[in-house]
This record gives C-alpha cells, sequence and structure tokens, in this order.
C-alpha cells in the first residue's frame, strides 16, 4: 500500500496543477485520473472549441479577401481536416501536462478511484493511502429530464466535437457560453441554427449592452435565438445539441458524507470541505465552472492543504467568449453596479474609431468601463477584436483597486487595440480624444 503525502482524484486543470504546486512545495504526491490527462478543457472543451472556432474564423475572413486585396474564389472548409487538426493541438497540449508531471515525479495512476475514507482511495486491486486528499472530479454534461443522449438525434457539446457529416439544421438548446460558440461554429459551416433559452436573455451574467449586441450579430449570421422559450422535442426536426450546463461529477466520493450546496460539494474559503483533510476544487464545487477558475483554486488547495493559508474569492474573475467578434469581462455588469452604487460613472469607446482596428478590417463593437462615484474601476466589457486577450490588463486595474485616472493617464502603443482601453477610461472623465465626449 502506497503512502502519499497528498492524493488529488480527477486530473483536469485543477487537479493537475493542485499536484504541480505539491511537488514543488515537496509534497510525495499521486494523481489518479480514469481518462486522460487536462479533463474537459483540454480533451473536450475549452481548447478543443477553440481549436475548430480559429478554423471557422479564418474561413468567414476568407469570404471578405477581396476587400483586402486577395482574390480566393475556391475557399472551402474541410471539416474533417478542422477535426484532425483540433485532435492533433489536444494531443500535444495532453502529453505536454503528461511531461510536466513526470518532470516534477508526480506519481500518475490511470483509472476509476474510489474514495473508502478519508486518506484512503481505491483504484481497482491497488490503494493508496494520503495524508490529505483534493478532490478535483469535474462535471459532466447536463441533459433534460427524459431525454437521453443518443449520439445521433442527441448531442451533448462532447459528441459535436468528433467528426461527423455537417447537419443541414441544427437545434441548440441553451443560449449560454456553450451554445452560442457551437452556434458560432455551425453558423460559419452553413448549418440553419435555433437557439432555444428559456430565461429572458441568452449569455446569463453578460453585460446587457453586449448581449443585445451579439443578438444583432447573431441575427446577421441568419441565427434564429428564442428566448424565454422553452425547447418541444416532439416538434423539432434536424440535430439537437443540448448544452443547458454542467453537472459535477459526485460518483467515487460518496462515502464522505460531504456537505452540499446544491448540486455542488461545500467548500470554505481555502477550499476545505466538511470533512478535516480533505479539499476540493474546480468544477465539482464552483460557482464559475471556468478552467482558470480551477487552476488557482488547485494551486490554493495544495498549498493550504500543506500548511497555508490563502484564500479563494469571486470577485474578480475574468472571462472570454469566442464568438466573432469576441467578448471578454470581468468584474461588475453595468446592471450590477447600478444596484450596488448610488452613482457609477461609465465610459465607452467605439472600435470603429481605433486607427487599429480600422486598418485590420475589425470595427465592430465596442469597450466599455464602470467606475463608482470615487472613479474606482469595478468593471470592464469588450466586444471586438482580441477582446479575450485585452481583458487581461482590465483585470489587472479591477483586481488592484485602480482608478479610472491610472488607466486613462496609462498611454499606449500605437497602433494596437489596448489603446481603446485608454480610451474607454479617458471618456469615463469626458476627456476622450478620438470621439466626442
Amino acid at each position: 500500500m502506497e503512502k502519499y503525502d497528498i492524493a488529488i482524484l480527477g486530473g483536469g486543470p485543477g487537479g493537475y496543477i493542485a499536484a504541480i504546486r505539491a511537488a514543488q512545495l515537496g509534497a510525495k504526491v499521486v494523481l489518479i485520473e480514469k481518462d486522460k490527462l487536462g479533463g474537459t478543457c483540454i480533451n473536450r472543451g475549452c481548447i478543443p472549441t477553440k481549436a475548430i472556432i480559429a478554423c471557422t474564423n479564418l474561413y468567414e475572413k476568407m469570404q471578405k479577401a477581396e476587400s483586402f486585396g486577395i482574390s480566393a474564389n475556391k475557399t472551402a472548409i474541410d471539416l474533417k481536416k478542422v477535426i484532425d487538426r483540433k485532435n492533433e493541438v489536444v494531443k500535444k497540449l495532453v502529453k505536454g501536462i503528461d511531461f510536466l508531471l513526470r518532470k516534477n515525479k508526480i506519481d500518475v495512476i490511470f483509472g476509476t478511484g474510489k474514495v473508502l475514507e478519508a486518506g484512503k482511495v481505491e483504484i481497482g486491486k491497488l490503494i493508496v493511502e494520503s495524508r490529505k486528499l483534493i478532490l478535483a472530479t469535474g462535471s459532466s454534461p447536463a441533459s433534460l429530464p427524459g431525454i437521453n443522449f443518443d449520439k445521433d438525434n442527441f448531442l451533448c457539446s462532447d459528441d459535436l466535437l468528433e467528426y461527423r457529416p455537417i447537419p443541414e439544421k441544427l437545434n441548440i438548446i441553451g443560449g449560454g457560453v456553450i451554445g452560442i460558440h457551437f452556434a458560432q461554429i455551425y453558423s460559419a459551416l452553413g448549418t440553419e441554427i435555433t437557439v432555444y433559452e428559456a430565461l429572458p436573455e441568452i449569455l446569463a451574467g453578460v453585460d446587457e449592452e453586449i448581449v443585445g449586441e451579439v443578438k444583432k450579430i447573431l441575427k446577421r449570421k441568419k441565427v434564429n435565438v428564442l428566448t424565454g422559450t422553452n425547447f418541444d422535442p416532439a416538434k423539432s426536426s434536424g440535430k439537437t445539441l443540448i448544452s443547458i450546463g454542467r453537472t459535477p461529477n459526485l460518483i467515487g466520493i460518496e462515502a464522505l458524507n460531504l456537505k452540499m450546496e446544491k448540486r455542488s460539494v461545500w467548500v470554505n474559503e481555502k477550499m476545505e470541505t466538511s470533512v478535516s483533510g480533505i479539499y476540493a476544487v474546480g468544477d465539482l464545487v464552483s460557482k464559475k465552472m471556468l478552467a482558470h477558475v480551477a487552476y488557482e483554486q488547485g494551486v490554493i488547495a495544495a498549498e493550504n492543504a500543506l500548511g497555508g493559508s490563502r484564500t479563494f474569492s469571486y470577485d474578480c474573475v475574468p472571462f472570454g467568449i469566442y464568438t466573432h467578434p469576441e467578448i471578454g469581462a470581468v468584474g461588475m455588469t453595468e446592471k450590477e453596479a447600478r444596484e450596488k452604487y448610488q452613482n457609477i460613472k461609465i465610459g465607452k469607446f467605439p472600435f470603429i474609431a481605433l486607427g487599429i482596428a480600422k486598418a485590420m478590417g475589425e470595427i465592430e463593437g465596442f469597450i466599455k468601463v464602470i467606475s463608482d462615484e470615487n472613479n474606482r474601476i469595478v468593471g470592464v466589457h469588450i466586444l471586438g477584436p482580441e477582446a479575450t486577450d485585452q481583458i487581461g490588463m482590465a483585470t489587472i486595474a479591477v483586481k488592484n483597486g485602480l482608478k479610472v485616472e491610472q488607466l486613462a493617464e496609462t498611454f499606449q502603443s500605437h497602433p494596437t487595440y489596448p489603446e481603446g482601453l485608454q480610451e474607454a477610461a479617458l471618456n469615463v472623465l469626458k476627456r476622450s480624444l478620438h470621439i466626442i465626449n
């Protein structure tokens, strides 16, 4: 029977990062994974969808080649080659994780782990013991009552990441990030798309003004968006993607009788569960199922399991959505800020007024900076080119409580997209230089 300082159940973003950080701190670590290293993010989520979107975005740009003085009359997209490329990208990243784990002298056991009790995990006929245990078992696609994923008529996001003929029609149930990503992909491939969202609006949690613009873009791409509408499978035709969220994976940890918070495992701000010596991270516990949330929680859990006292907060979590143009956001939406503060200030700058955007032919969208009455930046929202990259600088500003003046007076290289963020901050102060304030 092997004995370790820390055992980690699950090799996704939260799990493998926790393993690496614990090993860096000198712990003897074992990582148990039932499938592939990298979890949902690398194998069935963030990375594969972005690899496919990179191809469909390029294809869409090529349709506009004439406007750049380029003749490209016979452009075509081969979905099989797109999927093959995606698979190669994933394969290389999984190989990279394996390399990192081996170099950090982490033992990796492939198999389905079952927790027998605190500090004891069974994998087949093998039992490992550890002083501390970190649970990182992730999540799986949720379905609708009475509907099973049959890989033919009713599909989950995993199914659409494998090669299959391009459908003439695709129903997408759920207008969240996953659903809109696939609407983006398949509309570019020529599929007739209808998005059904039971809530009053798509993209819950995204600034309302940006959602309004996204809906206009989707309409222009002939994506039919039905909000406040429940899907009736009896009246449907074509293929149907069910993307209504994900469910935490609880199989294998039942013996612990952990305290729950709705469908998720409860943890405190130190990532500790209700059982001493057991931590949990990632989709198993998160209010925001994002890989970078799992990364940070994994680091915090590893450090605390080895005597640290770090805490995790959801107050400043950036996110990116790979529509075309992209969405990037951090902090409060305009609605949230108005509900919390008596007076807020807003500055906006449209990409159509930005030199680099004109030059690159990417003029759609805008940048919005929100501050409280004392000019402290509380939210930044971007719809436009490279929004998912630009939000990084904004995250530093929100995280560190910077004032609008500090962002406005930090001049950027020209011609670049971050100039737009500076201009939006200047607009909060009514000092924009390239638009009328």
